[in-house]
């Protein structure tokens, strides 16, 4: 009872990988199919949630920004609540990303050789080898960018994993094979403390997409039940705004206790001490 997570810098090949994995272990997959069951939930388009998962917003929209990162949280929210049944493996919604302190998960990166993928696109839509290289290095790019953007981690880092395959020296039948075997490993098997982190991140990520319907800059943390919220407010607005953040936190389910932590929003506070 484990859960794999799959990533890659070429995302046409996470899915037939998980499919080989899942197939051989007869795990559920869970992939990019549930963002209609999450915008149904959450009020959203599958459009837009497939668009959060591939782009960053530009720094300067704020309100784009905003609810860019609701999406990100509403998928954070259901992925976490799903992996939590186990025996799954997981592709395409960045779960690599913000499944942090589960031992039973376990991160796989798949790497292709450049020259590979630039012939493959050469080959598919009949450009240079030239522009096709250029092209990759700048979805390499984006993706870093993006990552750094929404999880404040660069995917592109090898300690994120447990276990990194180069698929351009090792077949794809044999890859899957390595990571339905490493799987057994001992160290990802459930443990109660790797269970329950899983759990209080599924409740912190729910009571986080709670929040960002109406605020931002919010970071939240759950245990037993107790989940603390810290935020940015004008000191004016502190009473306030704790108390919106207790009101709505509290209307979750799983949630027995909400505390609350305030910093100073150092910089429009000093804008406004020059008007």
């Amino acid at each position: 009872m484990s859960i794999i997570l799959i990533s890659s810098e070429v995302a046409s090949v996470e899915e037939p990988m998980a499919q080989g994995v899942a197939g051989a272990l007869d795990y559920t997959l869970l992939g990019p199919e549930i963002l209609g069951d999450i915008a149904a939930r959450y009020d959203l388009t599958s459009e837009k949630l497939i668009v959060s998962l591939h782009n960053s917003p530009l720094p300067v929209r704020r309100e784009a920004t905003k609810r860019w990162l609701r999406r990100l949280a509403c998928i954070e929210a259901e992925v976490l609540e799903r992996l939590k049944a186990d025996n799954i493996v997981c592709w395409g919604l960045a779960a690599h990303l913000y499944v942090r302190g589960v031992s039973h998960a376990l991160k796989v990166r798949l790497l292709m050789d450049e020259e590979q993928q630039a012939k493959k696109i050469v080959k598919g839509q009949g450009t240079s080898a030239g522009k096709a290289l250029k092209k990759l290095a700048k979805e390499k790019r984006n993706r870093e960018q993006w990552s750094e953007t929404a999880f404040g981690r660069s995917e592109a880092d090898p300690s994120l994993y447990d276990l990194v395959i180069n698929l351009g020296q090792i077949d794809p039948d044999e890859a899957a094979h390595t990571i339905a075997a490493a799987v057994g490993y001992r160290k990802f098997q459930p443990m109660s403390y790797s269970m329950k982190r899983l759990a209080e991140d599924a409740l912190a990520a729910r009571v986080k997409a709670k929040l960002l319907t109406t605020m931002a800059d919010v970071r939240v943390e759950a245990d037993d039940g107790r989940v603390t919220v810290t935020s940015k407010a004008m000191k004016r607005d502190r009473q306030k705004k704790a108390a919106a953040i207790k009101a709505m936190a509290g209307e979750v389910e799983g949630v027995e206790f909400v505390e609350v932590h305030l910093i100073n929003y150092v910089i429009r506070a000093a804008a406004e001490s020059y008007r």
